[in-house]
Parts: C-alpha cells; sequence; structure tokens
C-alpha cells in the first residue's frame, strides 16, 4: 500500500477531531494491504478509523469509492449490521488529502467486538444467520438506484470490469483461457434486479464478525455490482479449503459443505430469494473463486508446485460439488 504521509495522517485526524497519538494500531498496513486500520475512542466510543491512498489524479477510483461508501453508509440506514462510515462532524463520509502525487482518504466506522469465526463454526447454525444478514443486504440493495456498475468504471456491468481485471493480471495462459470462458458463460446469464446489484463481493468468513449469533459483515472495500450468487458461494470456500475439499483439491468429506449451504441458504430465504435456476449454477461461481483465488496467489503458487499442480487440475475440470451434495 502507499504509506500514510505524515501530513496527510495529521490533516485527516484533524477532520475527525482526533489526536495522533491517540489512534491504536488495528491491521493493514502491508505491501498488500489496500489501507491501515486504527481504532480510538471518542465520546464514550470505541471507533475504527481507516486510511487509503491512491496515486493522482485518481479521478476513478475516488468515484468508485465514493459509490461504496455512500453504499454501505445506505445498507446501516436500513438497519443492517455492517461496519459502514459514519459521518463526522462536517457531514461528510470520508475525507480527503491532497499532496503532489496521492490522495489519501480517511474514514471512520464503529468497532466491532467479536472475532472471524473458525472453519468448523461455518458448518453450525451460525450460518444460517450470515445467510440471513446477507439477504437482507440484497433485498436493499434491490432498491438502491447504482445496480449495474459503480462509478469510474467503463464496463455495462460490474463483472465484465472484475474479470477483465484478473484475465490481464494472469499469468498463466491456461487458466487465462478459463476467465475467457468465464466470462462467455456469464455474458448468457439473465441479468435484473432480481439477480444482479451492489454486494460485498468478498463475503468470505475474515470480512465477518461473530459474536454468539450476531453477524456483523465488514470490509467492503471490493464491494461492487455484481451477480447475488457471487455473496453466497464466497462464503463457502473456508470450507471447501479447511474441512471439505473442493477448492483446491477433490471433495473428501461433503457433510461439512452440505451442512453450510443448507444452513445458510435457508437463512437467505427468509430476507431474499433465488430461484432454482441460481442455485443450478452455485458450481459455476465456485470455479469463478477458483480462478480469482489463483490469480491472487499466483506468485505464491509457483513456489508451491504441488498446490498449483491441484488448482490448476479443479480449474481445468471444475467437479459437480453443490449438486452433489
Amino acid at each position: 500500500m502507499i504509506k500514510v504521509s505524515a501530513d496527510a495522517l495529521s490533516a485527516l485526524c484533524k477532520a475527525y477531531g482526533i489526536r495522533e497519538d491517540a489512534l491504536i494500531f488495528l491491521g493493514g498496513g502491508r505491501e498488500d494491504s489496500d489501507g491501515i486500520a486504527y481504532f480510538y475512542q471518542k465520546d464514550g466510543q470505541k471507533k475504527v478509523l481507516k486510511f487509503l491512498a491512491v496515486e493522482k489524479p485518481g479521478t476513478n477510483d475516488l468515484a468508485a469509492l465514493d459509490d461504496r461508501l455512500r453504499f454501505i453508509h445506505y445498507l446501516v440506514e436500513c438497519g443492517i449490521d455492517i461496519a459502514g462510515p459514519q459521518e463526522n462532524d462536517a457531514h461528510r463520509l470520508y475525507e480527503t488529502f491532497e499532496d503532489e502525487k496521492h490522495i489519501f482518504i480517511a474514514y471512520s466506522m464503529k468497532f466491532c467486538e467479536g472475532k472471524s469465526p473458525a472453519a468448523e463454526a461455518l458448518a453450525t447454525n451460525l450460518s444460517w444467520y450470515w445467510g440471513k444478514i446477507t439477504g437482507s443486504a440484497h433485498k436493499a440493495a434491490k432498491e438502491y438506484p447504482v445496480w449495474m456498475n459503480i462509478n469510474g468504471r467503463s464496463s455495462e456491468f460490474g463483472h465484465q470490469d472484475e474479470i477483465a481485471f484478473f484475465t490481464n493480471w494472469c499469468k498463466d495462459e491456461k487458466v487465462k483461457s478459463e476467465w475467457q470462458k468465464m466470462s462467455k458463460t456469464l455474458s448468457e446469464f439473465p441479468i435484473n434486479r432480481n439477480t444482479y446489484g451492489f454486494i460485498h463481493n468478498d463475503n468470505h468468513q475474515h470480512n465477518i464478525i461473530a459474536r454468539d449469533k450476531q453477524i456483523t459483515l465488514i470490509d467492503f472495500d471490493v464491494s461492487s455490482c455484481n451477480f447475488f450468487l457471487q455473496d453466497i458461494t464466497v462464503p463457502a470456500q473456508g470450507i471447501m479449503f479447511d474441512l471439505s475439499g473442493g477448492m483446491a483439491g477433490k471433495i473428501h468429506n461433503k457433510e461439512p459443505l452440505k451442512r453450510f449451504f443448507d444452513y445458510f441458504i435457508n437463512g437467505y430465504e427468509t430476507e431474499n430469494h433465488l430461484d432454482d435456476f441460481w442455485l443450478s449454477q452455485i458450481d459455476v461461481f465456485l470455479n469463478y473463486r477458483r480462478l480469482l483465488l489463483f490469480t491472487c496467489m499466483q506468485d505464491y503458487l509457483n513456489f508451491n508446485t504441488d498446490l498449483k499442480k491441484n488448482f490448476l487440475s479443479m480449474i481445468e475440470s471444475p467437479p459437480e460439488i453443490f449438486l452433489s451434495l
């Protein structure tokens, strides 16, 4: 990530009425991080201040961020348990500071007590509550005016930009070819307000905070317009990596995955409905996630040849998983 300069830190803290020495490191700040987060106390409440940075001119990135933060704020106003931006004393959702090369952005959120669940917990009724809050977010998204693509993007639909980004980033020619096939497959799916809209887009177990059976969705930094089904298949990846197989290797234990989908989809259906056609496409979107994870991990996989071989085998011959449960 781009390091937050001392001048930017000072100016953005001032915009939120915070002393710099009151910030306590929370997470991020690595080279591969999108930003860095701190927590602080204000008016008797524990809050989070997150900093991002983009290179100038940054027009498209800032437009996309503005769309994301306004959508998240909308979900909060709908009563959905989201870690979303809160207005500061100037009634703004975020603040910016510019120097010669960069635009620095900060926004404040509530601090969420609890922790991300272990994979074992995903095969319990905790996932019913996770599905319910995901369904609530999609139900609200169907009423939100932005639903085909966010600002600053060139394609008609958000998934088209996402696929183009990962296809261009991918260095493996076979996987690049699979991305192109995926693009063709998704181009034939029906797109309307009941199937597509503003979603979390990275709805895995490390982006939820659980306290007993209460779920809070966090980290909407790659939220965008995409198929609702993405937010139903991504949650399964923790089970598939740690308990069942099926993501980077063959299924070896169907039962935890079956329990997860039973709980999650039943919880989802209490708030929003997807018809049987979409449930029949879950395996397609599981392979989408394989492609995405392989591309994100491609440099790491070059030093882990067995894992790379297994990933490629699953990508080239994606198995029937959901439909076989």
